[in-house]
C-alpha cells in the first residue's frame, strides 16, 4: 500500500475541524501517549478527561512500568512556540495536581529550545512541586506516528474512509440486499432493540431511560390498599430520581440500577420477604385446619392472608423493576453479536436499518455482505478489495478503532448473510484471526447474520468462551405479525383484510415484502405467488447482472429465470435429488444452453430468495428458498410430463412414492406428492388422495393424509366439498389441530368451499360433548399473549380497529368464526372474543339478524347466551340510527325467544333479548307495539325443577373431573362446599324459595346428562388445567369444560327457578317479584362497555385544574408548620386550596366553551401524605333544589350551620347495571329512585325530649341465677319435663336526653351517581371499572346519549355534553357543558347547588390524623359564578 505522508504540513491539509487545529492535536497526542506509556499496564486502565480539564489533557493515570503517576500536556502552535501558554498550563497543573501528578509528557509541534530562560523556568516551576517534565517534539511526534501505521493513515491520509466514503458504500450494499432491505418503513422487534444495545445508539437511550419513567408509574399507580407503605415508596422513588439520566458514555450505568434500587430499600425487603415467609406459614396453618374441619370458618382470615402476601410480592417485584435481562447485560458489554434466524425473517434489513441510523447521526458504522466474496482468497484480503482500500483489514480496523476512541463511541462492523458466501470454509478459517483482532479493541465491535443451520459449519473451530460471543435469534414478524402486515400493506396500497391475516408466511419480512411487490389487485395464493416471485426477480436479475446478460446476447424482455428453475425442476426429477451442491449446479445443462455463467447468477437467484442454500453434514446445498417452492415447480414439470390422468396418478405412485407390495418406497417425497394432487385437482377437478389406499401401513396413510389436509391451507383452486372431506375423515385420520387450522385458514374466503361456511355445518353437527372435545379444547389453547393470528385479530377488533373486507360475505364468514369461538371456557378468549364482534356488528348492524339467524337450533348454551348478549352491545352502540333493520331484528328476537309455549331456559338469554326490545320501544315509542309486553315480562313459561331420583352425588365415589364437578357445585351444609356452589349459585339462589339439595342434584344431573360431560373426554384435560377460586374480584381465565357447564346448568336453572318458584326479601321474608337478572345480580360481563373507548380524544383538558393543584400543594409546603402553635394556626386558617376549589367550578376550555363541575373530589396528594403530612381534601356534591329549599339552605348557612348527614355525602351507584342500560331500561328503576333525597338539616338548637321504654329488671336477676344452677333445679320436675328458658321481668322507665332540631328540606335531586363495573366475570379487562353519570333526568330532558365513547355524553348535535374528567386522566370533577346545564335548570325550574364536605389535616409519622379541622358550606351556581362561602364546623388540636 502506498504510505502517508507524515509531516506537520500534511497534518493541517487533513485535520480542517471547525473547532480548530488544537483539537485534533490533542486527539493524536492522546493515541500516542496511550500506545507509548499506557499498553505495559497489566491492570486495564481509561483516561478519564473532563471538560475545560486545567493544566493537563486528561486526569493523571498511573504507569506501572515506571511505577510513577503521569499525565500529559498538547501544545500546537501554528507559528512561533509562544512559552507563556505552556507556563500558563503548568502553574494549572500545579495549583490542581501537585501531590496527584509526578511526571508530565509535553507534546508540542515546535521544537523546544530547552537552555532558554522561559523553558527553564517552566521546569523549575514544575520541580519545585516534585512534578518531572519531559517533551515531545516535532520530528519525535511524527516519528511516534511512523510506528502505528493507522494513526498515520487517520491523521495524514487526505483521502482516508469518512463519513462521506461510509454512506457511498451503504448505499452500494443496499442496491445488492435488494427486497431485503425496505428503506420506506421499520417495524421494531426484539432483534432490532438487542442490535441498538449492542452499538448503544440512542433507541438503547431511550429504552432504559423510559424503564426508569415506566417503574415511577407503577409505582404511582398503587393505589390507596398500599397507603401503609408510603414511605417504602417514597424510598423507591427518590432512588430512582437519583438515577442520572444514561448517554452515550454512561450507558453502562444501568448494570449497576439494579443493585442501587435494592440497597436502598434492602431493610424494607428484608422485612418483607420475613412477613411472607410468616404468611405462608398461616396460610399452610389454616388450609391444615380447613381441611381437618371440613369448614370454611376460616376463609376469610385466608383471604385476608391471600391479599397480604399478594401485596408483598408487588412490593418487593418493585424492587426489581429496573433488572436488566441477563441477555441485556450480554449485548451492552458484548464485544461479538451472533444474529441467526430463518430464511426472509428480516436480518439484512435490520442490520442496514441500523447502519443507516448511525450514518444519519455522522457516527461510523460498517456494512458488508457475505454473498459478495465469490472467490478462494482468504476473507481479510476479499474484504480490503471488495472495499477498495489500500491498506489491510487489521488496518482499517485500527483506524475504526481511533475514530471510536476520537468520538468515544462504539464503531460497529456488520457482516450479513455469512452463508450466502461462496466458499464458506472462507469464514471458517478466518473468523478466529478477525475475532483476535476485535477482541484487542475498546470501541469496534462486531456484529454477524447467518442461516441457524449453518452455525456449526461457520463456527465449529471458534471458541465461543473465549470471545464472550452474544447469541440472538431474530424471529420476523411473529410478536407483531398483524401491526407488520398492515404497514406492508398500507404502504403499498393494499386493502387488509382478514384474508391477508390467515395467508400462510404472512409472519415472514421477504415473504410479507414478495407478496406486496408482486401484488396485483387480487387474493393470490402460494402457488400464484411462486409464479409471480419468478417474474419479479427475472427483472432484477436483468438490472443488477445487465453487462453479463447483454454480453450472452439477451434484453430485458427475455425470460431467463423460468427456464433456469424448469432445468433445476427437470435435475431433481431426473436424479431423485430434491438438494444439490454447488458443483452439480455448475453442471447443469442450462447454463450451456443460455450461454450464462452459473456463479453470479445463481448468487442473485440466492438474493431474490428463488434459491437459498443450506449446510447438510458440513456440506453447503442448494435447494428451492421456501421449502414448498421446491416442491412445486417440480410438481410443475411432472404436470407437463403426464399428458393424462393416468399418467400422472402411475408417475405419483411409481416414480415420486414409489409404492411396492403396500410400502413407501421413498417417503421423502411425500410434500412432491401433496404438491402434485394440489395441481391434478386444479387441473382435472378431482381428487388423487385415493392413491394412499394402496398403502397398508396405517400411520403412513395417515400422515400422508395429514399433508394433504394441511394443503388445503395454500391450493390455487378447492374443489373437495364438505361432504367430501367428512367421508375422508371417517376412512383417514388426521390430526385435529391441522383439521382447525385448515379451516380457520380458509375461514373467510369467499370462494372457498372449506371456509367458514364448511366450519359452521361441520361443527353443527356435533353433539354438545364431543364439539367440546374436539374444538374447543383447541380454541381454549389459544391463551391471551399468544402470536396465534386469531388472537391477534380479535385484539385488533376489541380495539376498534377495523380491517378493510373485499366483500360483506367475507364479514358474514369472519362472524360466523368467530361465533364458533364463543363455545371456549376461556374466559378471555370468550370474553374479547365478544367485545371485537360487537366492534364488527355496531358498523354493520344488519347482520345482527344474519348471525341470530345462522346459529338458530346450535345445541351449545355458551355459544347463543352469548350471541344475544354481543347483539344487544351493537344495538346500543350502533353508528347509524336503521330503524327498519332494528325493528326487523326486534321482531326476530320476539318471535324466537318470547312468542312461544316455552321461554328459552337461560336467564342471561332472556335478559339481552328483553332489553333488545324494551330499547327499540324506547328509541321509537311512536312506532305501533307489535310486542306483548307481558311476553317480555317475567316470569316466563318454562319446565319446573324436576325432582331427580337419588344419585349419591354426596356421598358416592367419584374421582377425576366428575368429582371437581360436584366439590365446585356442593351449597353450604353439604360438607365442604365448592365456591362456586357457595358463592356463586348458592348466592344467586338465597332469593328464591327452593329446597337447596333437590336444585344440587338436578344441577350435577344435568351436567352429566344434559350437558354429557364425561370422564374419558374431559377428565385428565379438566384435571390439568388445576382448581380455581373463583369469585367475581378474581377472574380464572381458562376454565375447565366442566366448570363451563356448571355456568350453563346454573343460568338454566336459575330461568327455570324464576319462572316457577317464589322470590323472597332474604331479610323481611316477604314475597318479591322477580324483575329480571339485576336482582339477583347473575350478570356475567357488560357488552356495552369497552375498555378501549374510554379515553376520549375530544374531550377537553384543563390546565388551570393541574396549575391550582400544584398551587395548593406549594402552599402546604411553603406555610409547614414548625410546632403546635404553628400546628395550631395552619388548621385554623382558610386555605387556597378551599378558594381554587371553588374557583374550579366553572372551566374554560381551549375552545372558549364553558363547563360547570357537578361533582367532585380533590385533595393535595394524599399518596404523598408520609412526606407531605399535611393534606387538604374536599368533596363537592351536587344538588338540584327548587327555589324554596334554596330559600332554606341560606337560612342556616347564614348561621354556618354543619348540614352534612351520610344522606348528602352519599352518591348514588349501582354494579348491577350495563354501562348504556341507564336510564332507559327496567332495572335502572330502583336506582333512578336514589337519585332523589329527603334531607332534614340541622338548625343548630336543641330540645330536650322524654322517652319512656322497658327495659331488664335486673334486680331479679341473682335470685334467677340461684335457681338454674342450683343442685335441687337438677333433679326437680321442671327440668325433668323440659327448660322452658330463663324468663327475665321487664319495667318501664322514663329516659331524658338533648337532641339536635331539625328543618325537614324535602326531596332534592343528585346531579350524579357511580356506574361501576367490580362485581363481574368479565376478563376482557384487568380491574374494576367505574365512571360518573349525570341524574336520569339530565339525559331525558337534554336528550343527552352515548355515542362512540363509554361514559361520553353528547347532544343531539352530536356535541359532548357531559363526561366524568376521571376517564382523562383528568381531577376536575364530573363535569356538563354550561348552556345545556342552563337548559335544563331553565326546564326543570331548579337551582344547583354544592354541598361542600372538607377538611385539613395534620398527619402522624403513621399516616394517622394527628389534628385536623371540618370545613363544609353551601355553594350556588347562579348561572354567571358560584357563589357562596367555606367555613369551618369543627377542629381538633390534640
Amino acid at each position: 500500500m502506498m504510505a502517508a505522508i507524515i509531516s506537520w504540513e500534511q497534518f493541517l491539509t487533513c485535520n480542517i475541524d471547525i473547532r480548530g487545529i488544537q483539537f485534533k492535536f490533542e486527539d493524536l497526542c492522546r493515541q500516542l501517549f496511550v500506545n507509548e506509556f499506557l499498553t505495559e499496564n497489566k491492570k486495564q486502565r481509561h483516561l478519564h478527561c473532563n471538560p475545560n480539564n486545567p493544566g493537563l489533557e486528561a486526569e493523571p493515570i498511573y504507569d506501572e512500568k515506571n511505577e510513577r503517576w503521569i499525565g500529559y500536556q498538547a501544545k500546537f502552535f501554528e507559528k512561533n512556540t509562544d512559552y507563556s501558554q505552556i507556563m500558563d498550563s503548568v502553574e494549572n497543573i500545579v495549583k490542581y495536581y501537585k501531590g496527584k501528578v509526578e511526571h508530565v509528557y509535553l507534546f508540542c509541534n515546535k521544537a523546544l529550545t530547552t537552555n532558554c530562560d522561559s523553558y527553564i523556568n517552566i521546569v523549575k516551576k514544575l520541580e519545585e512541586a516534585g512534578i518531572t517534565l519531559e517533551p515531545i517534539t516535532d520530528v519525535t511526534i511524527l516519528d511516534m506516528v511512523r510506528k502505528y501505521s493507522y494513526l498515520g493513515l487517520y491523521y495524514f491520509d487526505q483521502n482516508f474512509l469518512n463519513i462521506k466514503w461510509l454512506e457511498n458504500h451503504t448505499q452500494e450494499v443496499l442496491s445488492k440486499l435488494g427486497e431485503r432491505y425496505n428503506d420506506e418503513f421499520n417495524i421494531d422487534t426484539r432483534a432490532s432493540l438487542y442490535l441498538s444495545l449492542f452499538v448503544h445508539d440512542d433507541r438503547a437511550l431511550q429504552y432504559f431511560n423510559e424503564k426508569k419513567s415506566m417503574l415511577l408509574k407503577k409505582v404511582d399507580e398503587l393505589g390507596w390498599k398500599y397507603d401503609a407503605y408510603a414511605e417504602y415508596k417514597d424510598k423507591i422513588r427518590e432512588a430512582i430520581n437519583q438515577l442520572e439520566v444514561i448517554g452515550t458514555d454512561t450507558i453502562l450505568n444501568v448494570l449497576q440500577w439494579d443493585n442501587r434500587i435494592k440497597e436502598a430499600v434492602k431493610e424494607d425487603i428484608d422485612d418483607f420477604e420475613k412477613q411472607m415467609s410468616e404468611c405462608k406459614e398461616q396460610r399452610e396453618r389454616l388450609l391444615t385446619k380447613l381441611r381437618e374441619k371440613n369448614s370454611h370458618d376460616s376463609s376469610e382470615e385466608l383471604n385476608r392472608i391471600e391479599d397480604k402476601i399478594d401485596k408483598l410480592y408487588t412490593l418487593i417485584e418493585l424492587a426489581s423493576g429496573l433488572q436488566i435481562q441477563e441477555i441485556e447485560k450480554a449485548v451492552l458489554q458484548g464485544k461479538f453479536l451472533f444474529v441467526e434466524g430463518k430464511a426472509g425473517v428480516g436480518k439484512s434489513h435490520t442490520f442496514a436499518n441500523e447502519v443507516l441510523e448511525l450514518l444519519t447521526k455522522k457516527q461510523y458504522a460498517l456494512l458488508m455482505l457475505g454473498g459478495d466474496y465469490l472467490d478462494d482468497c482468504p476473507i481479510q484480503e476479499q474484504i480490503a478489495s471488495n472495499l477498495r482500500i489500500n491498506y489491510s483489514f487489521e488496518e482499517l480496523i485500527d483506524i475504526l478503532e481511533v475514530w471510536g476512541s476520537v468520538n468515544n463511541c462504539i464503531v460497529p462492523v456488520f457482516v450479513d448473510a455469512l452463508n450466502e458466501t461462496w466458499n464458506l470454509t472462507l469464514w471458517k478459517n478466518g473468523i478466529p484471526s478477525i475475532f483476535n483482532k476485535i477482541q484487542e479493541m475498546e470501541h469496534v465491535r462486531l456484529a454477524v447474520s447467518f442461516r441457524e443451520e449453518y452455525k456449526k459449519q461457520l463456527f465449529a473451530d471458534l471458541k465461543m468462551d473465549k470471545y464472550e460471543v452474544c447469541h440472538i435469534r431474530h424471529r420476523g414478524f411473529d410478536e407483531n405479525s398483524i401491526e407488520a402486515a398492515q404497514k406492508f400493506m398500507d404502504h403499498y396500497g393494499i386493502p387488509f383484510t382478514p384474508l391477508h391475516l390467515f395467508t400462510t408466511g404472512i409472519t415472514n419480512p421477504l415473504f410479507l415484502t414478495l407478496y406486496c411487490k408482486t401484488y396485483q389487485g387480487d387474493e393470490v395464493n402460494l402457488p400464484t405467488l411462486y409464479d409471480r416471485i419468478l417474474q419479479y426477480a427475472n427483472r432484477n436479475i436483468h438490472r443488477v447482472l445487465l453487462t453479463n446478460i447483454r454480453a450472452a446476447g439477451y434484453d430485458s424482455a427475455e425470460d431467463l429465470v423460468t427456464p433456469v428453475v424448469s432445468g433445476i425442476a427437470e435435475y431433481i426429477l431426473t436424479t431423485g435429488k430434491r438438494v444439490f451442491t454447488k458443483q452439480e449446479l455448475n453442471q447443469l445443462s442450462v447454463w450451456n444452453d443460455l450461454g450464462l455463467n452459473a456463479r453470479p447468477f445463481v448468487t442473485q437467484m440466492i438474493r431474490e430468495n428463488v434459491l437459498h442454500s443450506y449446510v447438510y453434514s458440513e456440506e453447503e446445498r442448494i435447494y428451492f428458498s421456501y421449502d414448498q417452492m421446491n416442491d412445486y415447480f417440480c410438481s410443475k414439470e411432472i404436470m407437463s410430463i403426464c399428458k393424462t390422468k393416468d399418467a400422472v396418478i402411475e408417475y405419483l405412485i411409481n416414480d415420486v412414492l414409489s409404492i411396492k407390495d403396500g410400502e413407501i418406497g421413498k417417503y421423502g417425497n411425500r410434500d412432491l406428492f401433496i404438491n402434485t394432487c394440489a395441481l391434478y385437482a386444479e387441473k382435472y377437478q378431482e381428487e388423487c388422495i385415493g392413491i394412499i389406499d394402496a398403502i397398508e401401513n396405517e400411520h403412513d396413510r395417515n400422515d400422508l393424509f395429514d399433508s394433504f389436509v394441511d394443503s388445503l391451507q395454500w391450493r390455487k383452486n378447492i374443489s373437495i366439498t364438505v361432504e367430501d372431506l367428512l367421508v375422508m375423515f371417517s376412512k383417514y385420520s388426521a390430526g385435529i389441530e391441522n383439521v382447525w387450522e385448515m379451516f380457520i385458514s380458509n375461514s373467510v374466503k369467499i370462494t372457498n368451499s372449506l371456509n367458514a361456511e364448511a366450519l359452521h355445518e361441520v361443527l353443527l353437527n356435533y353433539p354438545l360433548n364431543k364439539r367440546d372435545y374436539l374444538w374447543t379444547r383447541y380454541i381454549n389453547g389459544l391463551e391471551q399473549d399468544s402470536e396465534n393470528r386469531i388472537v391477534q385479530l380479535i385484539n385488533m377488533y376489541d380495539k376498534g380497529e377495523q380491517l378493510k373486507f373485499s366483500d360483506i360475505k367475507q364479514k358474514e364468514l369472519l362472524l360466523i368464526l368467530f361465533g364458533w369461538c364463543l363455545s371456549s371456557s376461556n374466559r378471555w378468549f370468550r370474553d374479547v372474543t365478544s367485545k371485537a364482534m360487537i366492534e364488527i356488528l355496531k358498523e354493520d348492524f344488519s347482520l345482527c339478524e344474519y348471525l341470530l339467524t345462522r346459529f338458530q337450533g346450535v345445541n351449545d348454551p355458551y355459544i347463543i347466551q352469548r350471541l344475544y348478549g354481543i347483539v344487544l352491545g351493537a344495538c346500543l352502540k350502533r353508528k347509524q340510527v336503521n330503524k327498519e333493520i332494528f325493528q326487523s331484528l326486534a321482531g326476530y328476537v320476539y318471535g324466537k325467544v318470547f312468542d312461544c309455549e316455552k321461554v328459552y331456559p337461560d336467564i342471561l338469554l332472556r335478559d339481552y333479548a328483553r332489553l333488545i326490545i324494551e330499547r327499540f320501544v324506547y328509541e321509537f315509542p311512536s312506532e305501533p307495539v307489535k310486542f306483548d309486553s307481558d311476553k317480555i315480562t317475567p316470569p316466563y313459561h318454562s319446565a319446573d325443577i324436576p325432582e331427580i331420583e337419588e344419585q349419591g352425588y354426596l356421598n358416592g365415589n367419584f374421582e377425576g373431573g366428575i368429582y371437581s364437578i360436584i366439590s365446585s357445585m356442593k351449597f353450604e351444609g353439604m360438607g365442604m362446599y365448592g365456591d362456586f356452589g357457595r358463592y356463586v349459585f348458592q348466592s344467586a339462589l338465597s332469593s328464591f324459595e327452593v329446597e337447596r339439595k333437590k336444585i344440587f342434584n338436578y344441577a350435577v344431573y344435568f351436567v352429566l346428562h344434559e350437558c354429557g360431560y364425561e370422564e374419558k373426554l374431559f377428565g385428565e384435560y379438566d384435571r390439568n388445567l388445576g382448581r380455581y377460586n373463583y369469585n367475581r374480584h378474581n377472574v380464572a381465565k381458562l376454565e375447565r369444560i366442566g366448570k363451563k357447564y356448571q355456568w350453563i346448568a346454573m343460568y338454566n336453572i336459575l330461568a327455570r327457578v324464576s319462572d316457577n318458584c317464589a322470590k323472597v326479601d332474604c331479610f323481611e321474608k316477604k314475597e318479591e317479584v322477580f324483575e329480571g337478572a339485576w336482582d339477583p345480580y347473575v350478570r356475567d360481563f357488560d357488552p356495552t362497555l369497552n375498555k378501549h373507548f374510554m379515553l376520549c380524544q375530544d374531550a377537553p383538558i384543563f390546565q388551570c385544574v393541574e396549575e391550582h393543584f400544584k398551587a395548593s400543594r406549594e402552599e402546604n409546603i411553603r406555610t409547614f408548620p414548625h410546632g403546635k402553635v404553628e400546628e395550631n394556626e395552619w388548621i385554623d386558617s382558610v386555605s387556597i386550596f378551599f378558594e381554587l376549589q371553588k374557583e374550579d367550578l366553572i372551566l374554560t376550555d381551549t375552545n372558549e366553551v364553558q363547563w360547570v363541575v357537578l361533582t367532585k373530589y380533590a385533595d393535595t396528594d394524599r399518596d404523598n401524605l408520609a412526606s407531605d403530612k399535611l393534606l387538604n381534601w374536599n368533596w363537592l356534591y351536587g344538588y338540584f333544589v327548587t327555589d324554596e329549599q334554596l330559600a332554606l339552605l341560606d337560612k342556616y348557612v347564614k348561621k354556618k350551620i354543619n348540614m352534612l348527614d351520610s344522606n348528602i355525602t352519599w352518591i348514588p351507584e349501582t354494579y348491577t347495571l350495563y354501562s348504556r342500560e341507564f336510564p332507559w331500561s327496567p332495572g335502572s328503576k330502583d336506582f333512578r329512585e336514589l337519585f332523589w333525597k329527603n334531607i332534614e338539616v340541622r338548625t343548630g338548637e336543641k330540645e330536650i325530649v322524654t322517652e319512656k321504654c322497658e327495659v331488664p329488671d335486673f334486680s331479679q336477676f341473682e335470685n334467677l341465677l340461684k335457681k338454674y344452677t342450683s343442685d335441687s333445679y337438677e333433679n326437680s320436675n321442671e327440668q325433668q319435663d323440659g327448660d322452658k328458658g330463663i324468663v327475665i321481668p321487664m319495667r318501664e322507665e322514663t329516659y331524658t336526653k338533648e337532641i339536635d332540631i331539625v328543618e325537614n328540606v324535602g326531596k332534592i335531586l343528585s346531579a350524579t351517581g357511580y356506574l361501576l363495573w367490580e362485581e363481574e366475570y368479565d376478563a376482557s379487562k384487568e380491574e374494576a371499572i367505574s365512571y360518573g353519570v349525570p341524574c336520569a333526568e339530565i339525559v331525558e330532558k337534554m336528550k343527552l346519549c352515548q355515542l362512540e365513547y363509554d361514559g361520553y355524553y353528547y347532544d343531539q348535535e352530536g356535541q359532548l355534553a357531559f363526561f366524568d374528567t376521571a376517564l382523562t386522566k383528568q381531577k376536575a370533577g364530573i363535569i356538563i357543558r354550561k348552556d345545556i346545564l342552563d337548559k335544563f335548570l331553565v326546564q326543570m325550574k331548579m337551582q344547583l347547588v354544592w354541598f361542600v364536605n372538607g377538611s385539613k389535616e395534620i398527619h402522624l409519622n403513621d399516616l394517622s390524623i394527628g389534628k385536623y379541622s371540618d370545613w363544609t358550606g353551601v355553594l350556588k351556581y347562579d348561572g354567571v359564578q358560584v357563589v357562596g362561602e367555606i367555613y369551618r364546623t369543627e377542629r381538633m388540636y390534640e
